[in-house]
């Protein structure tokens, strides 16, 4: 009787045991992937990080990882709570070490909604109402209409070109357009245009400048349509059905189109230092606007940025997306400002369908004198 109950108990122990063990081995793979996520996570975070402040000249291929970095820090927190709810305390402390320094940037991609108003209304006499959107070919029936609604002070269009659209703005604004001028980046103004140009090495379609005179002030106003991405629709189509993980053939077309961007990304980054040696020589007061062809994690970004205010930092609500792709995470046109202006409201307006892009519209004052 002894004998099969010990015998009983051994067998009973060996079956837990086996039940035991695969779960463990279940687990412990899933360990082991979480491991290389959180490998592969933690370089990508500190890469995006770091490469707005390397050129891609230097950079390389590093530089187009800003393009995916709210996906990458979304990766970050997901991987972050797997390892609390497995309480590996040791990775879970690094992950949450990441997502801290993420933290200091988030700003650029989402603004926390602490105190948010419904149906807000302006007394619109009181701002200088700045609206900048790229208009695709700026031939849509309905723009000049569209642009009329919103009657901003201050529009900066890129990609107008010569359409019949142009010439009616024209009569509605002072602009920056000049006789026989093709240029498909332009500023109209309510204001007084004092001085207008180009920078030097940027043509008129890359950057367009005007000097407004706004009551006792004159403010600089840049128009900026960085160098493309050159990524054409099927190259978007093709990433979009992740068509690269079906054959060697298509793993080409992506490191073809991967290829490209950091070309674009390099000649961006030689227009965004012009851009910003120029505005640092520049006595006035600005604003900067456009279409940045990047993302607020770049080199190009964060070196026009400089010594400004971002207004989405400054007045958004939650996240934004400037540009018109399947999954709505690209905000690669912004408005910045000085810091002696006062930032009132930031919107973009996703319910408009005259672009590929949507158009940024922001309120903004000027600071007293003795405020700046």
């Amino acid at each position: 009787m002894a004998e099969y109950y010990t015998n009983g108990i051994g067998r009973s122990k060996k079956r837990k045991k086996r039940v035991y063990s695969g779960k463990s081995l279940a687990l412990f793979l899933l360990d082991m992937l979480a491991t290389i996520a959180m490998s592969l996570l933690i370089f990508s975070t500190i890469a995006a990080i770091v490469c707005q402040y390397i050129s891609p000249e230097r950079s390389g291929i590093l530089s187009v990882i800003a393009l995916g970095a709210p996906i990458i820090y979304l990766l970050d927190i997901v991987v972050m709570f797997y390892w609390v709810v497995r309480w590996r305390w040791y990775r879970a402390s690094i992950m949450i070490a990441v997502v801290f320094l993420g933290l200091f940037y988030l700003s650029r991609y989402y603004k926390i909604e602490v105190d948010r108003h419904y149906d807000t209304s302006f007394r619109e006499s009181r701002y200088i109402k700045v609206m900048t959107y790229n208009v695709l070919d700026g031939k849509e029936e309905g723009l000049v209409r569209y642009i009329d609604s919103h009657n901003p002070d201050i529009l900066c269009l890129q990609e107008i070109w010569g359409s019949d659209n142009l010439n009616t703005l024209c009569e509605k604004y002072k602009s920056t357009r000049q006789e026989g001028d093709g240029a498909n980046n332009q500023i109209f103004s309510r204001y007084k245009i004092l001085r207008s140009g180009t920078i030097d090495s940027i043509s008129r379609s890359g950057c367009v400048w005007a000097d407004l005179k706004i009551k006792e002030d004159t403010v600089r106003v840049l128009s900026l349509h960085l160098q493309s991405t050159s990524i054409r629709p099927e190259d978007t189509q093709f990433l979009e059905k992740h068509e690269y993980l079906l054959d060697s053939e298509r793993k080409n077309k992506l490191s073809s189109i991967v290829e490209r961007l950091v070309e674009n990304n390099r000649k961006r980054a030689v227009q965004a230092e012009t851009i910003a040696k120029f505005l640092e020589s520049t006595p006035y007061t600005t604003i900067v606007c456009g279409d940045f062809n990047d993302v607020p994690l770049s080199y190009t970004y964060n070196s026009i940025l400089r010594g400004l205010d971002d207004t989405f930092s400054e007045k958004a609500e939650g996240f934004a997306y400037t540009y018109d792709t399947k999954y709505k995470l690209l905000r690669i046109d912004n408005i910045f400002v000085s810091p002696s202006v006062e930032v009132v409201s930031y919107e973009v307006d996703n319910e408009v369908d005259l672009s590929d892009h949507y158009p940024v519209i922001s309120r903004l004052t000027l600071k007293n004198r003795s405020e700046r």
